[in-house]
């Protein structure tokens, strides 16, 4: 059992803090930098020099989450640190760091780098004070850091028409769920008195069903639907996916989503467990279980489904998404140590996948690529390590053996049939996922054949590949192997984690 250590000291918090403080001082750094550059300096060379100063930056703060943090359990007045939320936020740092990477192999040089740089470890630190947030306030102030750099990354090549507009929805939309957020927390006070997960429970767990607190879980659901892009709430995906910057589109699928799933998993289990209800085709009572199933419904068929007629390969990345979030939703509903561990697992090596499948993309569009299937046709003849990575990462999506998606999901559903008293669990969501799962084979494969099966036509030419592409992708795929073949150390040390 982990020791319980209730901290209020200035000193303490800066400890406990130190990760978000360092990418704080990385941003002002790397602002600062910006400002002072020297006007002869070339603007590829200084962009480098602002992305390594932010990859620097962003390992330090995962050298001082590693081996700088106290074990057990550390409260403070509205945070929490623990081994579950180290593990976690190792993950978030690690697809920031691949998420950066990204913007070292990109030939598109955007103006204020600085501001760029900034604004993505801004992004950061609110992912990671969101992992470790025990009041609703801290809650809503991480999200919306998180959120409102997001917009701004989003538009941030101002030259493309289309970006802007992208980015305005993206914040229309944004607004809307931050304020059904915001509402529905403070029906949640209303109703408890209280504004700590914990202290919500407790002051809960003896009152009857409200009407009030229904709306409130209902208005707060909606409001984290937007962040983990679950459906009806994932407009703004497709478009966002389609046109932001590499990095950020990669940052957004991946390390976002790894601290949106984890937070939500503690809001309802932390706070609201004893109105959970129950989802089981037997024993079917009302809470906030059967809203999550519905969720998870609506995202694994809207995403598949959309997936299938798309033809531009990042909205069908951003529509895949959709439906993955359905898949993770499943993991929520079990309350056991497996249920969150095979979320958290998940999302980290499906967030592996993505960046990779970015990494890719990226290259395509520098070689003249139109980001559609045709750009992939005669890819083994152009480039077979491309077209071999592809095909790994691909399958590691699509949930095939030995990928570690294949296990990354059997976890998951697994989780769902224990996330019931009753036998066998929530076997019609398994089953509805299992199909969903059949119906997006088709879209992945037709990726591998649009690279694998198309002859190559005169005038293809061989893709040019830069040192720092090569290294992600190279990276990516090796991580989606080994953690097919080897998960057992990750996973345990996340299950351990989170049941202590």
């Amino acid at each position: 059992m982990e020791s319980l250590i209730h901290t209020t000291t200035y000193g303490d918090i800066l400890r406990l803090t130190g990760p978000e403080w360092i990418l704080v001082m990385t941003a002002l750094v790397v602002l600062a930098a910006s400002f002072i550059r020297s006007s002869s300096s070339p603007e590829s060379s200084s962009t480098r020099t602002l992305t390594w100063i932010s990859l620097a930056g962003t390992v330090l703060a995962g050298g001082v989450l590693l081996f700088n943090q106290p074990l057990g359990m550390v409260k403070g007045d509205v945070f929490f640190v623990s081994e579950a939320t180290r593990w976690v936020k190792l993950g978030i740092l690690l697809l920031s760091v691949l998420s950066l990477w990204l913007h070292l192999g990109t030939e598109k040089r955007l103006n204020h780098q600085g501001e760029f740089h900034a604004l993505l470890l801004f992004a950061v630190v609110g992912m990671l004070l969101l992992v470790g947030a025990d009041h609703l306030i801290l809650v809503f102030i991480a999200l919306e850091l998180t959120a409102l750099s997001l917009y701004v990354l989003t538009g941030f090549e101002k030259n493309k028409s289309i970006s802007s507009q992208t980015a305005y929805k993206y914040f229309l939309i944004g607004s809307v769920s931050a304020a059904l957020l915001l509402y529905g927390f403070s029906l949640i006070y209303g109703v408890s008195g209280h504004m700590h997960l914990t202290d919500i429970q407790l002051a809960i767990a003896s009152k009857p069903a409200d009407s009030l607190l229904a709306l409130g879980l209902v208005m707060a659901l909606a409001g984290f639907g937007f962040k983990i892009a679950a459906a009806p709430f994932h407009m703004w995906a497709p478009d966002v996916y389609q046109t932001a910057p590499t990095p950020v589109s990669s940052l957004i699928a991946s390390a976002s989503k790894v601290a949106g799933f984890f937070v939500l998993g503690r809001f309802l289990w932390g706070g609201f467990a004893g109105h959970a209800g129950s989802i089981h085709w037997t024993n079917w009572t009302t809470g906030w279980l059967p809203l999550l199933g519905l969720l998870a419904c609506l995202s694994m068929l809207i995403g598949n489904l959309s997936a299938l007629k798309q033809m531009n390969l990042r909205r069908l990345l951003a529509y895949s998404a959709v439906a993955h979030s359905g898949y993770a939703l499943l993991g929520i509903t079990s309350p056991e140590p497996l249920g969150p561990s095979s979320v958290s697992f998940y999302m980290l090596t499906y967030g592996i996948s993505i960046v990779g499948m970015f990494g890719l993309l990226q290259i395509l569009d520098q070689n003249g690529g139109a980001g559609d299937f045709k750009s992939l046709e005669g890819l083994r003849f152009k480039s077979g390590w491309m077209a071999a990575c592809l095909m790994i990462l691909i399958l590691s999506m699509a949930g095939i053996p030995p990928m570690v998606g294949f296990l990354a999901k059997f976890n998951l559903f697994i989780a769902a049939l224990k996330g019931s008293s009753q036998p066998m669990g929530l076997i019609l969501l398994v089953v509805l996922a299992l199909g969903a799962s059949a119906v997006s084979l088709y879209y992945y494969l037709k990726i591998l054949k649009a690279a694998f099966c198309t002859d190559q036509t005169e005038g293809d030419h061989s893709i040019q590949i830069n040192t720092y592409q090569f290294t992600l992708v190279s990276f990516t795929v090796i991580g989606v192997i080994i953690l097919g073949l080897f998960p057992g150390p990750i996973l345990s040390r996340l299950t351990h984690a989170i049941g202590i």
